[in-house]
């Protein structure tokens, strides 16, 4: 089970930081596991590396982990500036797919444009990737959404699937001019990442 936190400091504070980085303080919570799922003082419980890739650090950071007393099953916090289960910062997997949809040229001047602007080396496949899974949730992220935003008016069921994403992308950026707030609502409200299968 993952939660994210803020990094009110910014990457680089927490990379300079690393394990030293003042975490969260471990949860009291009902228990994830239903097999114990009693209300526990969770314990600190080490760390973890994962890999992140960004215009401003490109290489591992630190993760922290809380465990339960009681059955062991652990929770990790993750920076906002993160998108679990994905190594590419959160507001460059936004920029590529939003301005996939909304490319006045080619794919491959798009590509070029943003890699050179964000110092990031984004393929073609690893575009038509997001791309796809982001199709794929449409419907997923559209229930997100209605969690999220109160009234949130969303695109007719009629349109085809490449003039619903324009929509859906057009309300998260209207809604949300910090995506990594949109993605750290939208993780907390469904338990999964706008890009979650």
């Amino acid at each position: 089970m993952q939660y994210i936190f803020n990094v009110h400091e910014g990457i680089h504070e927490y990379i300079k930081l690393g394990r030293n980085y003042p975490f969260p303080p471990p949860p009291t919570k009902r228990c994830h596991n239903p097999k114990c799922n009693k209300l526990v003082s969770f314990r600190k419980h080490g760390f973890y590396e994962r890999y992140y890739y960004s215009k401003e650090y490109k290489g591992k950071i630190v993760i922290r982990r809380y465990i339960c007393p009681l059955c062991g099953c652990t929770i990790s916090y993750i920076s906002n500036f993160c998108l679990p289960g994905f190594i590419n910062a959160i507001n460059h997997i936004f920029e590529y797919i939003y301005n996939l949809f909304y490319r006045k040229g080619s794919i491959n001047s798009v590509i070029k444009q943003l890699n050179l602007k964000n110092n990031v080396q984004f393929s073609r496949q690893i575009l038509y990737y997001y791309r796809k899974k982001f199709i794929k949730n449409l419907n997923t992220i559209q229930n997100g959404l209605r969690q999220i935003i109160h009234k949130v008016k969303l695109p007719d069921e009629t349109l085809g699937n490449t003039e619903k994403a324009r929509n859906v992308l057009a309300i998260v950026v209207r809604e949300f001019p910090n995506i990594q707030l949109f993605s750290q609502k939208y993780y907390q409200a469904t338990a999964k990442t706008f890009l979650a299968a």
